[in-house]
């Protein structure tokens, strides 16, 4: 069983996800924002894998990307971002790599590939591959 944080603003979504991936048998977390999501980065960690949002309040989902690069370099981070945000080309460029392992449409959600794609994140090494020494 995994350990997966889903962090989004909006209370339906993170419902959704919720109910989803305790179905498929792993632990979620629950943060509403970005903020939230980096404070319990600081204080617990990184799980499994996070489900993270590119739009909230507060400090949106590449704010958390960013400090995700930055804070915790030497740490196992897996992250597969959910989001209905329509992508432009530098968006997507803050996409790539680690440790962002998987991009899924909120728009085009089913529960079955939802599913397999948690399932498909979790196999990811979430080691960084340039991890500083």
């Amino acid at each position: 069983m995994a350990t997966v944080w889903v962090v989004d603003d909006e209370p339906d979504v993170r419902e959704l996800f919720n109910i989803t991936i305790t179905m498929a048998g792993h632990q979620t977390e629950i943060a509403k924002d970005g903020k939230e999501a980096t404070e319990k980065l600081a204080s617990q960690g990184p799980p499994d894998l996070i489900v993270l949002d590119l739009m909230m309040p507060r400090l949106d989902g590449f704010g958390v990307l960013s400090h995700i690069r930055s804070d915790l370099a030497n740490k196992p981070v897996r992250v597969l971002v959910a989001t209905a945000k329509v992508l432009e080309e530098k968006e997507k460029d803050l996409l790539t790599g680690w440790p962002v392992v998987g991009v899924l449409n909120k728009g085009e959600i089913d529960i079955g590939r939802m599913v397999m794609n948690i399932a498909e994140a979790l196999s990811h090494n979430p080691e960084n591959p340039k991890k500083p020494s």
